[in-house]
């Protein structure tokens, strides 16, 4: 018997009766119930977030920052309650502890009185961290729970960023604030070094000075000595000029009239010695030289006459001005006394100004050095802290406070949730209808084997039926998550043909174990199911898994199927594909050979048990 004939008798089997017919559509549906309901039901749960029922409690009194008042809590409530991504219920404390605990609130996320001191404290000596009280039940749902911690961690982020942004805003103001005093400073330590830089030139002079006074400062107290004698003698002096002006006086008057009288008898005394010269023997030569010279002290007797009147004059008033001289000459001798007893504090003191001034003028030397010091170092904290606007502070606080954003680049992108575990339902729903399916279909024709003794055609006919059956529920499963839930797919025809490999592959699996065990072997393949569905990381990713099930993952077929479905259905590489298709085909082939060796063996060794008919027909 041919392969095509034993696969019409066995379909001819299953529709010979209404309630085989039944049972073959009931069997039909049930990958596309499961499939369709599952995907359909988790299609996009997280764009209905808003209908969980959820509460909010803001407490927060506020606080101060910076003379402005603030209100996180309330900020960041407003803000939950805008966007809506869950059920909102602003309640009080009380309130929603009581919702939680009756299942009224899946949960309730509290910001306490002290949420903005604690925030605004940040910036004091002792500052507090703030919190977001979260309050959970899993007994209402677990995955709320896991959400709920999601969500709230994003709130504190977002407060987070919040706050950082206005701290670092205060911080880069504090700054720029910092640097105009550094400015201030630069400019006046350099008005500093030029005054620095005068003063040194100053100093200088001043200890020149001082030490040329200091040289001669230590002659002043012999000199002061010597000044003191000196006047002592010139007042001894002026005394006894005083005692002798009288006299001096009267003599100085006398000779003045004998000078006079001496002039006025000249005259005739030449005219006398003139004749007595004329009579004489004295040559004229001699006559005219001896006339000369009483000519000569006739005009200076004359002269000597008005000299000797003023001196007389100016003598009788000499006593009266030696008096005054004396009186000063003493006045000078005694402060001149009194000037060299003080003259070495003096000198002394001149010394220690001397080398006061030496020391000042290195002092200010180096305060000039300091300065030009200082205005190069505040130059370099200038520069180190460049200027900026009050826009560009704020746009830097932005980045502090968030410095870094995720910028996803997918090589392949989901559609949603459902598109995200279609893959494995997929994988899963062709596995469940094939097992189903052969709660109808016969392994393999009893008959047959026992008639026509041909392992191989009896094998293909055993496989081909249920795997026609499996790829029809892959077709229909296929326009159901394309066509009803409109998940994407990125190649339909790829991936329908590869849910028919997935389909045959699973049905020579399947037919396997039951040729292999019997009925046992249909249990068996209940079993691997559920391994494979633990294993095939259709959820979350199977390098979680413990280490023998991740052993496991990377030896069944489900899981391949669902990279397989992924890449087909996302638009991954398709040269990525070829690993699940050829691992498939491995299983595929295996599975028919067992099958085979299987149906030799059953056609060696038969009862009448098996040859009895079936409950359905044929």
């Amino acid at each position: 018997m041919k392969i095509l004939p034993l696969v019409r008798a066995e379909f001819a089997r299953l529709t010979a009766s209404r309630l085989g017919i039944a049972s073959l559509i009931a069997i039909m549906i049930v990958p596309i119930v499961y499939g369709g309901l599952y995907l359909w039901g988790n299609k996009d749960p997280y764009s209905n977030l808003d209908k969980v029922p959820a509460a909010l409690v803001v407490a927060d009194s506020g606080a101060t920052v910076g003379g402005k008042a603030v209100n996180y809590g309330k900020d960041a409530a407003t803000q939950l309650l805008t966007d809506m991504k869950f059920g909102w219920t602003e309640v009080t404390e009380s309130q929603a502890r009581a919702g939680v605990t009756s299942g009224k609130y899946d949960f309730a996320v509290t910001f306490p009185e002290e949420f903005s001191s604690d925030l605004a404290s940040a910036g004091s000596s002792l500052p507090i961290k703030a919190s977001i009280d979260l309050r959970t039940d899993d007994t209402n749902s677990y995955l709320s729970t896991t959400i709920a911690k999601q969500a709230t961690e994003a709130v504190r982020v977002a407060v987070a960023e919040k706050v950082g942004k206005s701290a670092s805003r205060q911080l880069l103001d504090a700054v720029a604030s910092i640097r105009g005093g550094l400015v201030d400073a630069r400019d006046g330590s350099s008005r500093l070094a030029d005054g620095a830089a005068t003063a040194a030139g100053g100093a200088s002079d001043l200890s020149t000075g001082l030490a040329t006074l200091d040289s001669g400062a230590a002659a002043l107290p012999s000199s002061t000595a010597e000044l003191s004698s000196g006047a002592a003698q010139v007042a001894a002096g002026a005394k006894r000029l005083d005692a002798a002006a009288p006299a001096a006086a009267q003599g100085s008057a006398a000779l003045s009239a004998g000078l006079k009288q001496l002039a006025a008898t000249s005259p005739q005394v030449r005219a006398d010695l003139a004749n007595v010269l004329a009579n004489s023997t004295i040559p004229a030569q001699d006559q005219g030289r001896l006339l000369a010279e009483l000519d000569a002290i006739s005009a200076g007797a004359a002269q000597s006459s008005a000299g000797a009147s003023t001196l007389a004059t100016r003598l009788k008033s000499l006593p009266s001005s030696a008096a005054q001289l004396y009186s000063g000459a003493s006045q000078v001798a005694a402060g001149t006394r009194s000037l060299a007893s003080r003259t070495p504090a003096l000198a002394s003191g001149i010394h220690s100004a001397a080398s006061g001034a030496s020391s000042l003028s290195t002092g200010i030397a180096k305060l000039h050095s300091g300065a030009d010091t200082l205005y190069s170092s505040l130059n370099k904290g200038v520069d180190q802290l460049p200027a900026t606007t009050a826009a560009e502070r704020a746009a830097k606080a932005a980045q502090i406070a968030n410095p870094a954003e995720v910028k996803q680049h997918a090589v392949t992108e989901a559609q949603n949730y459902g598109a995200g575990l279609a893959p494995f339902f997929i994988s899963l729903a062709g596995w469940i209808g094939l097992y189903a399916l052969f709660l109808l279909v016969r392994p393999l024709s009893r008959r047959a084997l026992t008639a026509v003794r041909r392992p191989i055609r009896t094998t293909l006919a055993g496989w081909i039926t249920p795997a026609v059956l499996g790829v029809v529920q892959m077709v229909a499963l296929f326009a159901l998550v394309t066509l009803a839930l409109h998940l994407r797919v990125a190649d339909g025809a790829g991936l329908l043909a590869f849910m028919a490999l997935v389909a045959v592959t699973f049905a020579a699996m399947i037919l396997a174990l039951n040729v292999l065990f019997g009925s046992v072997g249909q249990f068996l393949a209940l079993i691997l199911m559920i391994v494979q569905l633990v294993t095939a990381g259709g959820t979350f990713p199977w390098q979680t898994l413990p280490a023998p099930l991740a052993f496991i993952h990377q030896a069944l077929p489900m899981s391949h199927a669902v990279d397989g479905v992924r890449q087909l259905m996302y638009g991954g590489a398709s040269g990525s594909l070829w690993g699940p298709v050829s691992f498939l085909l491995a299983w595929l082939v295996g599975s028919l050979i067992v099958s085979t060796l299987g149906a030799l063996r059953q056609g060696r060794f038969r009862t009448l048990t098996q040859l009895r008919p079936s409950a359905i027909g044929g």
